[in-house]
């Protein structure tokens, strides 16, 4: 019996992205650059019911009802170390009453077992017997017994990658429990079977549970029957009074370029059943009634909607995230999908999409993601051709700089819009940094990701808290450069103004950088997409703005082109209340009524510039600051 895991990916055909802190590869627990993971068991969370809601389960508040048991016991299971390890007909599978936080509030409470366990002496693992006998010698409960089990199982025994994959023709290795603990090394069902040894040598109850998995062999859009293979094993043991699920197979490790590669989680230690039911159904000797038990949901799941709904990975139930549009795993589109969900906890500090297609080529272009509120999130999908495609979701909360995969669902393209044009290629959230407020911009800023412009002209209103200082950069659609000769900003009293110009019709991507108070350098603050429907047919630059003008507040009325012709009288009117002095080659301007100034300047000869300077006259500084730079034509 295999592992569950996730699909095979190929290397994709498409040009790097730059932004991206994660691999082009999909479906593994965390991606970092240049890594190609193929997980042993990637998890998705939902509810019990159809809706996909990964937040933590209020526990159920129905009354436990007591065992049935065969054998009259006047200890209570929990405290009765010596108690014999018996089964489902001594202790029937019933929903489970405590949740796992209720269990295990904190994983410090298991110190000093882990210590023990990470010390056990090569001597102790000559069989199961003398193995159980060490791994339970401290352990009060069985909660303690089971931990410490688990822990071992865990940590020491490695996954069978190349018995599994049939690399070079190597046949798996024996799932039998004594040769699991000799070889070190199996798939799932050597697992659950050494954890079923283990712990009926220390006297937990326990039971080894096959079942349908969303890991290596899922296939998001292929159903799962009760004709299909069962493809995984994983254990129920009996704790607290109730019985609660693990799996030692997916928290030990996962696959990296058919290698083990250990990440020794604890997802799966005492899960909540209304989270394992997201990729763990269990399917036992093809009796669907009694299988449904061991969910041990007081209302389980049937088979089919297991199979339509979409795997959502371990990652986004820590996270709290909470699927708001679509729930099952394919996606049928017409010209376009719009994907939302919600960071139930806290917000997510970075969020990215990444869409590709079965070759594996990658179509970011086609993924545009915005953040719609404090905890809200927007991904918009627009494929240029027909056909099916993988779209995975990845965020974190700041703690890391890998993103880790959030959710994976099969696009299924139908028709498109021939007239759509492609995103900018940009990897993460269009929008305000999550550090925008430390640049002096205000809060309004974190929902103005996108615009558009019938004219190919726009201006953007940017609330600020305090004066900016900004720098920006526009690139069309795949120009990945872009420069500054076609916006031109100005810092008003509580708003950045920004002017765009373009001239072709489609996406721009907006960039604006911006420097803290007292900062060295400037850092990206905003990185916003404009729909230019209607280009200009002439598209002037504008005058090179220095930070200057912004920081005292500088408006240039007229003239707006970088470009003025030569050895002509040109008007100029500018508006300011900080810079009170402005200076055009040799001639000071002073300031006239309600801020403003008004004059006319002959431009100097063909090919030089003309550099316009501003002072503060009561600043103390007497030195003239660059403000504007024209071309001479």
């Amino acid at each position: 019996m295999g592992c569950g895991s996730s699909t095979e990916t190929k290397p994709t055909k498409s040009r790097e992205t730059h932004d991206t802190v994660i691999s082009d590869v999909d479906l593994d627990d965390n991606f970092n650059e240049n890594s190609k993971n193929r997980n042993l068991g990637n998890s998705s969370k939902t509810s019990s019911s159809p809706a996909i809601v990964v937040t933590p389960a209020k526990a159920n508040k129905r009354q436990p009802s007591k065992p049935q048991t065969k054998k009259q016991n006047t200890t209570p299971v929990d405290e009765g170390i010596e108690l014999e390890a018996l089964d489902e007909e001594d202790y029937p599978p019933q929903p489970c009453r405590l949740k796992k936080i209720e269990i295990v509030p904190d994983v410090s409470m298991f110190k000093n077992i882990d210590d023990h366990v990470a010390k056990t002496p090569k001597s102790a693992t000559a069989s199961i017997p003398e193995l159980a006998t060490y791994l339970c010698r401290p352990a009060k409960n069985q909660l303690e017994k089971v931990r410490s089990i688990y822990q071992w199982v865990s940590k020491n025994i490695d996954y069978d990658v190349a018995g599994y994959l049939n690399l070079g023709g190597a046949q798996r290795k024996s799932c039998d429990p004594e040769s699991v603990l000799r070889n070190r090394s199996s798939v799932c069902q050597g697992y659950a079977d050494l954890v079923l040894s283990l712990c009926k040598e220390a006297g937990v109850p326990v039971k080894t549970i096959s079942g349908f998995s969303k890991g290596y062999s899922y296939k998001a859009g292929v159903a799962i029957t009760t004709n299909s293979d069962t493809n995984h094993a994983w254990n129920a043991v009996f704790v607290n009074n109730e019985w609660r699920l693990i799996d030692c197979t997916w928290d030990a490790g996962h696959v990296s370029d058919n290698k083990f590669e250990r990440h020794e989680g604890e997802f799966y230690f005492l899960t909540d059943p209304d989270v394992f039911i997201n990729d763990h159904f269990p399917y036992i000797k093809k009796d669907m009634a009694m299988s449904q038990q061991w969910q041990l949901l007081g209302q389980p799941r049937d088979l089919q909607t297991f199979s339509k709904l979409v795997k959502v990975h371990k990652h986004a139930v820590r996270y709290g995230i909470e699927l708001t549009s679509h729930k099952e795993a394919v996606i049928t589109v017409n010209k376009e999908a719009v994907v939302k969900f919600t960071a139930r906890s806290k917000p997510l500090v970075k969020v990215g999409a990444r869409l590709s297609d079965t070759d594996g080529t990658l179509h970011d272009q086609c993924v545009f993601v915005k953040k719609e509120g404090d905890t809200d999130y927007c991904v918009t999908v627009i494929p240029q051709k027909p056909g099916k495609y993988n779209l995975s979701l990845f965020g974190n909360q700041g703690e890391q700089k890998t993103l880790d995969c959030l959710v994976s669902y099969v696009v299924d393209c139908k028709t498109v819009d021939k007239t759509a044009k492609p995103f900018p290629v940009h990897f993460g959230l269009w929008g305000a940094e999550p550090n925008y407020a430390e640049f002096g911009f205000d809060n309004a800023v974190a929902q103005m990701a996108r615009f558009e412009s019938d004219t190919g002209e726009l201006e953007i209103r940017l609330p600020v808290t305090e004066p900016v200082k900004a720098l920006g950069k526009l690139a069309f659609s795949e120009d990945e450069e872009g420069d500054d000769q076609f916006i031109m900003m100005e810092q008003g009293q509580s708003e950045l103004l920004i002017h765009v110009r373009m001239d072709k019709g489609g996406f721009y991507k907006l960039l604006i950088f911006a420097k803290k108070e007292n900062g060295s350098s400037y850092e990206l603050a905003l990185q916003c997409l404009i729909n230019c429907k209607n280009p200009l047919k002439q598209c002037q630059p504008f005058p090179n703005v220095f930070p200057e003008a912004l920081a005292g507040r500088m408006t240039l009325v007229e003239p707006k082109t970088k470009s003025l012709p030569s050895e002509t009288e040109v008007h100029f009117c500018l508006t300011s209340s900080v810079i009170d002095i402005v200076r055009v080659g040799h001639t000071n301007f002073e300031r006239g009524d309600n801020n403003t100034w008004n004059f006319d300047v002959v431009t100097p000869s063909t090919g030089e510039n003309m550099n316009m300077f501003g002072r503060i006259s009561d600043s103390g500084d007497s030195s003239y600051k660059a403000l504007y730079k024209f071309n001479i034509e």
